[in-house]
């Protein structure tokens, strides 16, 4: 493996976040050594809904959204993973293909790892094995409190709360433009695009975002953090 493909992973393993680090340095190469990498454009499907089961992915770079259709037929989207971000490592170790699918919100890099390493390893290894397993519970425990949440939350707690993170805004200083129209933000909270097309003019009359076609661009992130801890 190259150096300069070995830091970049380094880099991604560390964003990654408790998942990635607690496999450790070896299973880290032997991840990335077996990795398939591809490319996709805005609105690709990146991994299609009952699939995988032996493979989870990484985002290397661009955004990708987690969702699930609803009865009605609606788009509901779980999560929205930036660079750093891993997908499908909980159905490695159900050996489930996974209810969820996901989507290119911008062209993005993405490494396809294989999970039997992982899985394998889990066995043969009962500390890492548990570690893994509180990884579960605690996804398992964040997807439940975020879906409750969602279900009571206002819009304007909802629409504030999506936009930061897909604007990747950790803080309430920088400004972010985010290449997403009104119809895909509405699929992701999820509600109508009248109600986000009232709320987004309401903010962009106060100042905290800008409106253009096909983009929003966040002009005020502290007043839209205010809103999203209301």
């Amino acid at each position: 493996m190259s150096n300069r493909v070995k830091e970049a992973a380094c880099e991604d393993w560390d964003a990654g976040g408790s998942y990635l680090q607690l496999l450790g340095t070896e299973l880290c190469d032997k991840l990335i050594k077996g990795r398939t990498v591809k490319f996709f454009k805005k609105k690709d499907i990146v991994m299609r809904r009952a699939t995988g089961g032996n493979q989870f992915l990484l985002v290397r770079s661009g955004q990708i959204k987690v969702a699930a259709c609803l009865v009605d037929g609606r788009e509901f989207v779980v999560d929205t993973l930036a660079s750093g971000g891993v997908f499908g490592e909980l159905d490695v170790l159900r050996r489930t293909p996974s209810p969820f699918e996901a989507h290119a919100l911008s062209a993005c890099e993405i490494w396809l790892l294989d999970g039997t390493i992982v899985r394998d390893a889990a066995m043969r290894d009962a500390v890492l094995s548990n570690n893994l397993l509180q990884h579960v519970s605690a996804q398992a425990q964040k997807l439940e409190t975020r879906l409750l949440t969602l279900a009571s939350a206002s819009i304007s707690f909802r629409l504030a709360n999506a936009l930061l993170r897909l604007g990747q805004l950790d803080s309430p200083f920088p400004q972010a433009q985010i290449y997403i129209s009104q119809q895909e933000l509405a699929s992701m909270l999820p509600a109508s695009r009248e109600k986000v097309n009232r709320c987004l003019r309401y903010w962009e009359r106060s100042r905290i975002v800008h409106l253009a076609p096909g983009s929003i661009t966040i002009t005020n992130p502290r007043a839209l953090h205010d809103y999203a801890t209301a």
